[in-house]
């Protein structure tokens, strides 16, 4: 069972990290933890250096737009809409979740401390670094809770 976390920023998530870390962990969905921080980093990194993959113009100027409006106003994204990243795995992998962990907090790090000008999110179009903060905070959210410390697990 998915946990519904919410999250408003990058600390909401690095505590969640510190609570993860204590593990071992549980995903409860069809992707390992590992590929769920995997999955993440990628997004985070992606903010700053480009997604590539083309929206047709209605889906990033208008149904992109009401999406990122509709997911604020709500305070999460809905999980099970797919992936907007070519490459996302279909089947489970294993990796090094410590490793990836590290990875996707200096993925953080690194965009707060990013000036450049930030990437144009495929779905959701140009975002600025408030909305940027608060879309990953919701992304992030929604995979982690599927990332179950394993004592949650045996509580239920």
């Amino acid at each position: 069972m998915r946990r519904e976390l919410r999250f408003k920023n990058f600390n909401d998530i690095r505590r969640e990290f510190i609570r993860l870390e204590k593990g071992p962990v549980v995903a409860t969905g069809s992707w390992s933890y590992f590929q769920i921080l995997e999955h993440c980093r990628k997004a985070v990194e992606g903010s700053m250096k480009g997604v590539q993959r083309e929206m047709s113009w209605w889906k990033m100027n208008v149904k992109g737009p009401l999406f990122y409006w509709k997911v604020s106003r709500d305070g999460f994204v809905p999980t099970g809409l797919g992936s907007p990243l070519k490459g996302t795995p279909v089947e489970r992998i294993e990796g090094d979740e410590k490793v990836a962990l590290e990875q996707l907090r200096k993925a953080l790090d690194d965009f707060e401390k990013f000036e450049g000008p930030f990437s144009t999110h495929p779905y959701l179009g140009k975002l600025n670094r408030k909305q940027w903060v608060l879309f990953h905070s919701f992304h992030l959210a929604n995979h982690l809770g599927h990332a179950k410390p394993k004592e949650i697990n045996e509580q239920l």
